[in-house]
């Protein structure tokens, strides 16, 4: 399981690198785009820095929950999208159609399996969750939080309500 976790997470980070400096020919993306040089591999030469993302509001998420696409389409299959919570904001119990992985690149992220303890954890730490298992997710106080998710499928979020279980 460690073995794996290791490798998700380095595939992401090394995905992430390569796919963030061919962002400044997309500036404009949201939801549902997917850049030219992601399908195929990069063309030109570019290079983004964190101050210059186009944070965009994520549709059906909490107030203040931003992303901005990396590669893929959210809308139709699997993609890697950057997330940014603002400090304090739990998203609430929820569950996804499709698995993904998750890497927090900056702030303090507790993520929580229904019926387990919460996982609290800093820049590098990571996890997986299973398609269509509940959970939650937050951004703890102190600063706001960016993380990084490979979605398998095509995003959604489907809220659950705890006490009416």
């Amino acid at each position: 399981m460690v073995n794996r976790r290791v490798l998700t997470l380095t595939s992401v980070v090394v995905a992430l690198a390569i796919t963030i400096t061919t962002q400044s020919s997309a500036q404009h993306r949201g939801t549902d785009a997917t850049p030219a040089s992601a399908k195929a591999g990069a063309t030109q030469d570019s290079f983004t820095t964190s101050d210059a993302i186009p944070w965009k509001p994520v549709p059906k998420k909490p107030d203040g929950v931003q992303m901005f696409v990396v590669w893929g389409n959210p809308n139709r299959g699997a993609s890697m999208i950057l997330l940014k919570f603002p400090a304090g904001t739990d998203v609430g119990w929820h569950w996804h159609t499709a698995a993904y992985e998750g890497v927090v690149i900056q702030g303090k992220f507790t993520h929580t399996f229904k019926g387990a303890a919460p996982q609290t954890g800093g820049p590098g730490s990571v996890w997986s969750q299973p398609a269509r298992q509940v959970h939650d997710d937050k951004c703890e106080e102190g600063g706001d939080c960016i993380v990084v998710v490979y979605f398998h499928g095509k995003l959604d979020f489907k809220p659950v309500n705890m006490k009416a279980q």
